[in-house]
C-alpha cells in the first residue's frame, strides 16, 4: 500500500511529517540520537538523563584505542633486535617509513636515507645529509682511521698536502665514508 498523507492523499507526504524532531514523543539524547516513545512508553517511564549518561560512558569505552600502543605492539612482535616505525610530513604530504634488522646500523642508515629523500629529492640524499647536520649543529665525531681511507681513496697519502686533498676532493666535496673508487 502507498504511503498515506495527512489529507489522505495517496503517495504525498508532507514534509513536516519528515521532521521527528518537531513531534511530542520525540527526544533528543545527544546530536543526532533520539528516543521516540509509544502509546505504552511514554516519556514519564524513561530517565532521560540516564540514558544520556549511559550513551556518554558507552562513547568513552568505546573510544579508539592509543595509536602508539599498536605501533609498540607491533614493533615487539618483529623477530629482529632493532626496528622503527616512523610518520613524517613533508610539504603537506604523509609517508611512512618502518625498518627492521639486528644491525643497528641497517635500521639508522634506512632512516637518515628515508628522511633526506622526503625532504629534498631533487638532491643527491648524502648533500641534504651534510646539510641538515651542518644546519642542526650536529657534531660528528669519526675515527682517525677514516682520514686515511679518504686519502687513500683518492690516491693520496699522508705526506701530501691539504692543497692535494682539496684538488682530489674537487666539487663533490669529502665523501664519508668514501666510496670505493673515489678519486
Amino acid at each position: 500500500m502507498a504511503p498515506r498523507g495527512p489529507n489522505d492523499e495517496e503517495g504525498v507526504v508532507d514534509p513536516d511529517d519528515l521532521d521527528i524532531t518537531k513531534k511530542d514523543d520525540v527526544h533528543e539524547l545527544r546530536d543526532g540520537q533520539y528516543v521516540i516513545t509509544t502509546e505504552n512508553a511514554g516519556v514519564d517511564d524513561l530517565d532521560l538523563e540516564e540514558l544520556r549518561a549511559d550513551l556518554h560512558a558507552e562513547s568513552e569505552s568505546a573510544a579508539a584505542p592509543d595509536p602508539r600502543a599498536a605501533l609498540v605492539e607491533h614493533l615487539e612482535s618483529l623477530s629482529t633486535a632493532n626496528g622503527l616505525l616512523v610518520a613524517g610530513r613533508f610539504d603537506g604530504e604523509v609517508d611512512v617509513h618502518e625498518s627492521a634488522s639486528d644491525d643497528l646500523g641497517t635500521v639508522f642508515g634506512e632512516l637518515l636515507t628515508w628522511y633526506a629523500t622526503n625532504v629534498d629529492a631533487d638532491t643527491p640524499t648524502g648533500e641534504v645529509l651534510g646539510i641538515l647536520c651542518l644546519a642542526a649543529d650536529v657534531r660528528v665525531r669519526y675515527p682517525l682511521r677514516t682520514v686515511a681511507d679518504v686519502l687513500a681513496a683518492h690516491g693520496l697519502s699522508p705526506d701530501d698536502s691539504i692543497r692535494d686533498l682539496v684538488d682530489a676532493l674537487g666539487a663533490d666535496g669529502l665523501v664519508v665514508p668514501p666510496e670505493n673508487g673515489d678519486s
